[in-house]
């Protein structure tokens, strides 16, 4: 049951991403490459600061899915209210939770819809997320963004994610 719903997630975010990645993404995950993927025992998750029982859930369930980012990493992202969604990186290797995603992203739009997808790979410190975001947005200079759909290409260094570029949508 679990792997047909995963597998449905992927097919859906697969195809919703095919047209931005066709438009010739012109950064590319091959640029970003670490060195090796963990394949050892996870951590158990460690407490970082109260969350709800279904943050806290959704989270621990995350840690139970492959690394899935920058080595020995996985992506979590969940509901977060008023129609957004949060995300952030998890450590499989220390079980904290490192980073959060710079923003909440729109998952319910003014017409009942709002793009959001999240592209990594286990072995690539490139982190490509595309939405409409819920809060202010600072462009890759710093100057603050009106609201719009964009294409945000993240590097992950440091336990940090620092923004190289955007591409209006």
């Amino acid at each position: 049951m679990v792997s047909n719903l995963l597998a449905c997630r992927l097919l859906l975010v697969f195809s919703l991403l095919m047209p931005y990645i066709a438009h010739g993404a012109p950064i590319d995950f091959e640029s970003y490459k670490v060195n090796e993927v963990y394949s050892g025992e996870y951590h158990s998750l460690v407490s970082a600061g109260q969350v709800d029982r279904k943050w806290a859930e959704s989270r621990k369930s995350a840690m139970d899915g492959p690394v899935n980012f920058a080595g020995h990493y996985v992506i979590h992202t969940d509901g977060c209210g008023g129609g957004a969604i949060c995300g952030e990186i998890l450590d499989v290797k220390t079980g904290k939770v490192v980073e959060s995603f710079p923003n909440a992203y729109y998952i319910i739009g003014n017409d009942g819809s709002a793009p959001f997808a999240v592209v990594s790979k286990p072995d690539s410190r490139l982190l490509i997320v595309i939405g409409v975001t819920a809060d202010s947005e600072v462009g890759v200079d710093g100057s603050e963004l009106d609201e719009s759909n964009r294409q945000r290409y993240y590097e992950f260094l440091n336990d940090k994610l620092k923004l190289i570029k955007l591409i209006e949508k």
